[in-house]
């Protein structure tokens, strides 16, 4: 059981942290700060600490850590559900 536990956090971290990276360089790219949806969890946290500006790697990395719990958190609850649902990822978590 722990295993399996296991499994689905490193995979819904993994699929947190490539999501908040893609956000993150797609915002910084566009130059879409604080109306770009998808960034808000990271963009709070980073304002709660102090730091309004992305320019400073502070405040970046507070965006990107914001973003990959709240997408990770997202993701974990996705893969929860489809192992309750038994769908197809159901055959990969409980082996």
């Amino acid at each position: 059981m722990s295993e399996r536990r296991t499994r689905v956090w490193v995979t819904s971290l993994m699929m947190g942290c490539g999501t908040s990276l893609i956000l993150t360089a797609a915002m910084l790219k566009m130059n879409v700060g604080s109306w770009f949806l998808p960034s808000w969890p990271g963009l709070l946290l980073a304002y709660l600490t102090g730091h309004n500006q992305i320019a400073d790697i502070a405040g970046l990395a507070l965006v990107i850590m914001g973003n990959a719990v709240f997408y990770g958190w997202l993701f974990m609850n996705i893969i929860r559900a489809e192992i309750t649902a038994r769908g197809h990822l159901s055959r990969y978590f409980l082996q």
